[in-house]
């Protein structure tokens, strides 16, 4: 989740997927890294925050509404719809049936939060049923952020983003009713009271996370009294080793959850921004969740963190300012995690006590917000970005990464504006500064220049 206030100027500028060519495009520029493993099928360019499917068709929101991908070639997607709308940011579209979410965020309190039900009964073709304004009371953090269904027969959602979770009634796609709200256990967190993500898992279990860790539910007869099956207790509450600011959203798979920890800018720090800390991909087991209790397995995160200060869990990472786990899909025991400006990783979960990055694509002028793998390639090898910066890029890693070894990315010297060789020592030249530390490094007392 980003800071549902503070991003949206800062992406005002970025164009909407709405205004693509015909077709995809092999991209002008090459990555800024890559393993042999992967490799860089096509692009289509343009935004993108999220991605969803159904039948041969991706469904990708964006700043400038939803644009429809014919992926029935899985390796050369092709645009074949839009549906412009005024939004910011929905970066999980959700569908169900014929029936897409696309949510809009809270200005401010709970104003500004619109719920748009999109009918995709004609996919290349799709249209708004309705139009559900939210909040409207001027008090509290709304809800809007992200909207999840959390029933098979597409009648109910509940609304993330805010301190209370709300829940819709879909039972008539064209008259959705906010039934009210309630308090999750995700979001009870006394340094950041927010849910952020729903998923539904095939277990029926429908896990909620936030800045209060992650929580297993199952609904009942009342829609606002869930029954709490488990919770990942102070481990993963804000402030925890497992959540300086949230979890991010998760997939279950197996006896493991899978979970990512979103610090991208954390207004706490000072100064905010960078890399501090950059989030992580973490599993959980879940394994004892009839007595409530889901306990951490281990976390991941990328070759920047701690590399000044010896791997310490909150250091000040160089290069990039936006870096964080963000959105991801996982199959055949490898999860695609979107990175930021840190691309896409690839991570084995094979064992889930070791988690080990099989695989890498760091794309230049980007800021990879979500990976999906395709439903539509029948080997399991291809992966949909989708970037805030560059659009939609389309990756092969071979054998779907679980015939891939253990690797580890590079971080050039060039990165951080020196003129050193690849080899040499960032840290031998500069030091941090007093008060910014290495988001504004400045030359030791004994060097001249770098």
């Amino acid at each position: 989740m980003k800071l549902l206030l503070s991003f949206v100027s800062a992406l005002s500028v970025v164009a909407g997927l709405t205004a693509l060519p015909a077709a995809a495009q092999i991209p002008a520029e090459p990555p800024l890294a890559t393993s042999s493993n992967v490799h860089v099928l096509s692009h289509v360019p343009g935004s993108a925050a999220g991605m969803n499917f159904k039948d041969h068709y991706a469904f990708v929101s964006g700043w400038g509404g939803i644009t429809v991908l014919d992926i029935a070639k899985a390796d050369s997607p092709k645009p074949v719809g839009a549906l412009p709308l005024p939004h910011f940011e929905n970066e999980d579209v959700d569908l169900c049936g014929n029936v897409l979410l696309v949510v809009n965020d809270r200005e401010a309190k709970d104003l500004g939060s619109i719920l748009y039900v999109v009918s995709i009964a004609n996919p290349t073709s799709p249209s708004v049923l309705a139009v559900l304004p939210l909040g409207l009371t001027g008090s509290g953090r709304g809800s809007g952020h992200i909207a999840n269904f959390v029933k098979p027969d597409c009648s109910q959602a509940w609304l993330d983003g805010g301190d209370h979770v709300e829940v819709i009634d879909l039972t008539n796609p064209a008259a959705p009713r906010s039934v009210g709200k309630f308090e999750s256990a995700a979001s009870m967190s006394d340094n950041f009271k927010v849910s952020h993500d729903t998923e539904l898992d095939s277990t029926g279990t429908v896990w909620n996370v936030g800045g209060g860790g992650a929580a297993g539910y199952k609904l009942t007869s009342d829609p606002l009294a869930p029954q709490l099956l488990g919770t990942t207790g102070d481990a993963g509450r804000n402030p925890s080793p497992y959540n300086d600011f949230i979890l991010h959203n998760s997939q279950r798979r197996g006896k493991s959850l899978l979970v990512t920890e979103e610090d991208y800018i954390d207004t706490d720090e000072v100064p905010p921004g960078g890399c501090r800390g950059q989030g992580k991909f973490e599993t959980w087991d879940v394994s004892g969740l009839k007595s409530g209790t889901i306990t951490p397995q281990d976390t991941w995160e990328t070759e920047l963190n701690g590399m000044f200060t010896g791997g310490a869990v909150d250091s000040k990472a160089p290069v990039t300012v936006n870096c964080s786990s963000h959105w991801f899909d996982a199959k055949n025991n490898v999860a695609a995690v979107g990175w930021y400006e840190q691309g896409v990783r690839f991570l084995s979960y094979r064992t889930p006590t070791d988690i080990q990055q099989v695989g890498y694509y760091i794309p230049a002028n980007g800021s990879t917000w979500a990976a999906y793998w395709s439903p539509t390639d029948p080997n399991g090898e291809i992966v949909y970005t989708a970037d805030a910066y560059r659009g939609v890029d389309v990756l092969k890693i071979d054998g779907g990464g679980t015939t891939g070894k253990k690797v580890k990315a590079p971080v050039r010297s060039e990165w951080f504006g020196t003129q050193a060789s690849e080899t040499s020592s960032f840290s031998s030249s500069f030091q941090s500064h007093p008060t910014f530390g290495f988001i504004c490094p400045v030359l030791k007392a004994d060097v001249s220049s770098p």
